[in-house]
């Protein structure tokens, strides 16, 4: 398990949003609704809507990350120009919506692909780095609890998204290949030889671990799109009665 920042008005948002900036709003009661449009919400907009300042979520590029994989070993992974896919088939399995304490509970679900050309694997004790591809595939459960408050603007009121917390939990062991080169790299050398033992015995959770700290940061780019919508539209497009 792992807190990763995750969707954050996936809650509020409707059915669809095209040029026409079209909303389906959903009644606060209707869990059903609220899910379901979280979903068509995301099928709709993974190429990105520059004018509401949306980047692209299917592909999501994440340019650059640094993930300490295993501080004892040493172990450090940087990764570059990061392509993940299957966002827009996000599935919502649980909705909740408080409206007197106003917080929010969402449960999801992906299926993703993540691919690099570029990781370093670092060993800092021993100084010494390696380079090449890394790709994975995996089933990431996400459940993300955070408040709400409105703000008001030229007499309406707008969503005012507080922090959030999110838990990343890893469905079964991922698929993780390393490229060729990389990986003859690593076999041969003796360095990476001696820690394979202790790494080999924890090498589920360390996968899942570097898995999740990737979804974080994709999740940070949802996050972000959707607080700009947030801003640009009465609370009402998203929740009718609210």
């Amino acid at each position: 398990m792992a807190v990763y920042r995750s969707l954050i008005l996936l809650a509020f948002a409707g059915c669809v949003l095209s040029e026409e900036a079209i909303f389906t709003a959903c009644s606060k009661n209707d869990m059903k609704c609220m899910c379901k449009s979280t979903e068509s919400f995301m099928a709709n907009t993974f190429n990105g809507l520059p004018d509401y300042n949306m980047k692209p979520t299917d592909p999501l590029i994440i340019p650059e990350l640094k993930v300490v994989v295993d501080e004892g070993l040493g172990l450090v992974f940087e990764f570059k120009n990061i392509n993940i896919t299957g966002l827009k088939n996000l599935q919502v399995q649980d909705f909740k919506l408080d409206t007197d304490k106003k917080l929010i509970g969402l449960k999801s679900k992906a299926v993703l692909n993540i691919v690099t050309d570029n990781v370093k694997i670092e060993l800092t004790k021993q100084n010494k780095a390696f380079n090449g591809a890394y790709s994975a595939s995996t089933t990431a459960l996400g459940r993300s609890d955070y408040g709400y408050s409105f703000t008001k603007k030229d007499g309406k009121e707008f969503f005012l998204l507080a922090p959030e917390v999110h838990v990343c939990e890893i469905v079964e062991e991922p698929n993780v290949v390393l490229g060729d080169d990389l990986q003859k790299a690593l076999d041969s050398d003796p360095d990476a030889q001696a820690l394979k033992a202790e790494y080999e015995a924890n090498k589920v959770a360390l996968r899942k671990k570097t898995l999740c700290r990737i979804i974080e940061d994709a999740f940070t780019v949802i996050i972000n799109n959707y607080r700009e919508v947030a801003q640009q539209f009465p609370k009402e497009v998203f929740v009718r009665d609210i």
